[in-house]
């Protein structure tokens, strides 16, 4: 009798180590996928912006789409390229480097729900930087979470 050989064994052993590896890595990665959150996108809304210099005034008009909830909104203003030194933080009432209360949704004492049809608008103080003068582009990156709602630009009258 001939002694018995390991040889055929080890492939079939590397080849079931293989399958459980494989197994075992695809069971972790769809326990990690399946463990995260959903990620709301940002709202799907149509906003437009006017921006006039003699009374340093921004007004942004919801035109279209989702209603925002202005609690969870950013609101990034640039002036020729360079941001105000104060940005609205809205909702306020009055704040630093801006001229009274904001109008619309972006006062604290109004609906925080912002609806199409509706405008929401801000004064900005001579004291902020930099000023708007006629003709300047003006741009308002409204964002949610770090996600983009809208970017909007105009020329200031």
């Amino acid at each position: 009798m001939q002694p018995r050989s390991h040889r055929s064994i080890a492939p079939v052993v590397g080849a079931l180590l293989l399958l459980a590896v494989v197994v075992a890595m695809g069971v972790a990665v769809a326990a990690g996928v399946g463990s995260l959150e959903p990620v709301d996108p940002a709202p799907a809304a149509t906003l437009e912006l006017a921006a006039t210099a003699d009374d340093d005034r921004l007004v942004i008009e919801h035109v279209a789409g989702e209603s925002l909830d202005v609690r969870e909104l950013s609101v990034r203003v640039t002036v020729e390229g360079e941001p105000l030194d104060e940005q609205p933080p809205v909702p306020f009432f009055q704040d630093d480097g801006f001229r009274g209360g904001p109008t619309g949704p972006f006062n604290a004492e109004s609906d925080p729900t912002w609806a199409a049809g509706e405008r929401a608008g801000v004064r900005v103080a001579e004291t902020n930087d930099p000023s708007i003068e006629a003709g300047d582009r003006v741009a308002v990156t409204i964002s949610r979470d770090g996600d983009r709602v809208a970017t909007l630009e105009t020329t200031a009258e």
